[in-house]
C-alpha cells in the first residue's frame, strides 16, 4: 500500500491536522505545464538560405526542445551551440534568428545554475531584438521575462521587477489585459511580490491571472489550480481567513475534477478548509469537512494506521467544541424549552464524538511506539474528560489509569 507522507500535529483541544509538504513562499513557483522551452522568439523564414540550411535549423530546434524535456541539459546545450553557429554563419550576428539561438542557450545555461553566462545570453538577445524589431516588440518581451527569472533567481528582486514590468507593459500594450500571455506576466509579478512579502500586489496579481486564464482554459486548468494556491498562502499571510476560505474551497473542487475525489490532495485540502473553519468557530460545518477527509482516508489507509487515529480525533474533537460552544451561547427561555433542546443537541455530539475517540486510542493503544505514546496520551486524556462529563466514572477512571501506563 501507498505510504501516505501525513504530518500530525496534536494538542488539547487543537485541532490534528495534515499539513502540505514544502513552503510555496520561499522558492518560485512555477506553472506546471508552462517549459522555458516553448519561450521562442517568431523568427522570420530561412527563405535566405539554402532548403538544407533551413531543413538542419528546423532539425536542431526539434532536438532541443526534446533534449531540453527530457533533462538531458548537456546535450540540449550542445545543440542550441550549434543553432547560435548555424545563425551566426548564415544571417550574422545581429539577426533575429541569432537572438533566438542565445535566448536558447541562455535558458539552458540557468538550468544547468550558470547564470552568470545565461545573463550574458540574455542580454545579447534583447540587444538584438531591440535594435532589429522594436523595444516594444512581444518577442522582446519574451527576453525581459527570462531576464526577470533570472534576476529572481539570483535575489535581486528589484532588477527582476523592473524587467518583469516591462514584459507586462508590452504584452497588455500588443494583447491586452485579458490576454493568457499578459495573465503569465501578472503571475511572474505575483510570485516576486510574495516572495518579498509584498502581499497586496502579490493577492491582486495572483487573482487576475487566475480570471484570465479560468475564461480561457476553464476552472480546473493546472494554471488555476496551481495559482489558486499561491493565492491561498498570501491570503494565510495576511490572516484574511474568509478569504482563504473561499479559495480553498475552489482547490477541493479544482482538486477533485482533475485527481478524482478519494485522493490525499483532496483530503489534505479538506482538512485544511476544516481548520480554517475552526478559527471561525463554525465547528459544525468543520466538522463536515473532517468527515469527509476521513472517508477518503479510510480509503487510502490501513484501518490501523495512526494517522487514521488523529483523523478520527480530530473530527471528535470538533463534535465536542461543537457541543460546548452551543451549550454555553444557548439562551434559556422561562419554559426550559431552549434547555432541552439544548441538551438533546449536546448527546447527539457526544454520541458522535466517543466512538471516534474510542477508535482512535484503540488504533493507538496497538501501536504503542515511542513517537505514537504523545498522540495516544492525547486521546485518552480527551476520551477521560468525556466519560467523566456523561457519568461513566468507571471508564473515566480506567482511561485515566491508562495514561499512566502508555508512559
Amino acid at each position: 500500500m501507498k505510504k501516505y507522507g501525513f504530518k500530525i500535529h496534536i494538542g488539547i483541544f487543537v485541532i490534528a491536522s495534515l499539513f502540505s509538504t514544502g513552503n510555496a513562499l520561499a522558492t518560485i513557483k512555477q506553472l506546471p505545464t508552462i517549459s522555458n522551452t516553448n519561450q521562442a522568439i517568431s523568427t522570420r523564414s530561412f527563405n535566405e538560405t539554402t532548403e538544407l540550411a533551413e531543413h538542419v535549423w528546423d532539425k536542431l530546434n526539434s532536438r532541443f526542445v526534446q533534449a531540453y524535456d527530457s533533462k538531458q541539459y548537456q546535450v540540449a546545450k550542445d545543440i542550441a551551440q550549434s543553432a547560435y553557429d548555424l545563425a551566426n554563419a548564415n544571417f550574422g550576428i545581429d539577426d533575429v534568428n541569432t537572438a533566438d539561438s542565445l535566448l536558447k542557450l541562455g535558458i539552458i545555461s540557468q538550468t544547468m545554475g550558470n547564470l552568470n553566462e545565461a545573463e550574458d545570453d540574455f542580454l545579447g538577445a534583447l540587444v538584438i531584438l531591440e535594435d532589429q524589431l522594436s523595444p516594444n516588440n512581444p518577442d522582446t518581451a519574451i527576453v525581459l521575462t527570462n531576464l526577470g527569472n533570472l534576476y529572481y533567481d539570483r535575489k535581486e528582486y528589484k532588477k527582476s521587477e523592473q524587467y518583469h514590468k516591462k514584459a507586462l507593459n508590452i504584452r497588455m500594450s500588443a494583447f491586452g489585459k485579458e490576454d493568457t500571455t499578459t495573465a503569465q506576466s501578472y503571475y511572474n509579478l505575483a510570485v516576486l511580490y510574495e516572495n518579498t512579502k509584498d502581499y497586496k500586489k502579490a493577492e491582486k496579481l495572483y487573482s487576475k491571472a487566475i480570471t484570465v486564464w479560468t475564461r480561457a482554459y476553464g476552472p480546473f486548468h493546472p494554471f488555476v489550480g496551481n495559482t489558486l494556491n499561491n493565492l491561498l498562502n498570501v491570503y494565510m499571510a495576511q490572516s484574511k481567513i474568509p478569504d482563504a476560505i473561499k479559495t480553498e474551497l475552489k482547490t477541493v473542487a479544482y482538486k477533485k475534477a482533475t485527481l478524482g475525489p478519494e485522493n490525499e490532495q483532496v483530503a489534505q485540502s479538506l482538512i485544511d478548509l476544516g481548520k480554517l473553519y475552526v478559527e471561525q468557530g463554525r465547528y459544525a460545518t468543520a466538522g463536515g469537512s473532517y468527515k469527509e477527509a476521513l472517508n477518503i482516508a479510510r480509503t487510502l489507509l490501513k484501518p490501523d494506521d495512526p494517522q487514521l487515529a488523529m483523523l478520527m480525533y480530530t473530527l471528535a474533537n470538533t463534535y465536542h467544541m461543537q457541543a460546548q460552544s452551543e451549550q454555553s451561547s444557548k439562551k434559556i427561555n422561562t419554559n426550559g424549552t431552549a434547555m432541552v433542546n439544548s441538551r438533546t443537541r449536546n448527546n447527539i455530539l457526544v454520541k458522535k464524538a466517543l466512538p471516534l475517540y474510542e477508535q482512535a486510542a484503540k488504533i493507538l493503544g496497538v501501536n504503542n511506539t515511542a513517537d505514537n505514546q504523545p498522540a495516544l496520551k492525547v486521546v485518552l486524556s480527551q476520551l477521560a474528560m468525556l466519560y467523566k462529563a456523561i457519568g461513566e466514572k468507571d471508564k473515566a477512571v480506567a482511561t485515566q489509569a491508562r495514561i499512566e501506563i502508555s508512559h
